[in-house]
């Protein structure tokens, strides 16, 4: 089990990295982490430093990915960040990809919020 997950997670971060692409995001770095924990994809948009979440899911029968984010997570991400920027004044924000796959992996639905903390 844990390996399928895992292989759809890396999955819905493929989709969510080609999701920025299109709408002009560079991609910095994916799953940066440390002790602290993991950011999984820093991308840029223009003088924006992103750094996003990827919440994927197989159906929506037990509830939405983006449900699934709590407060203590993103004040994680935010913790990584300022360990990332090295306290450099940086204009930064916080984003979530939501996706929904079936249960061959194909996609049903991508949703990108953007600056959500």
């Amino acid at each position: 089990m844990k390996s399928l997950n895992k292989k759809m997670g890396k999955l819905a971060e493929d989709l969510a990295c080609q999701e920025l692409i299109k709408k002009d995001y560079q991609i910095i770095k994916r799953n940066f982490q440390n002790r602290f924990g993991e950011v999984d994809i820093i991308a840029q948009d223009k003088k924006v430093l992103i750094f996003v979440e990827v919440k994927a899911k197989t159906g929506e029968n037990f509830g939405l990915p983006e449900e699934m984010i709590s407060k203590g997570k993103l004040a994680k991400i935010r913790h990584m960040a300022s360990i990332y920027t090295n306290g450099q004044e940086v204009q930064c924000r916080i984003d979530v990809v939501a996706v929904v796959l079936d249960m061959n992996g194909d996609l049903v639905r991508l949703t990108h919020y953007e600056n959500v903390y």
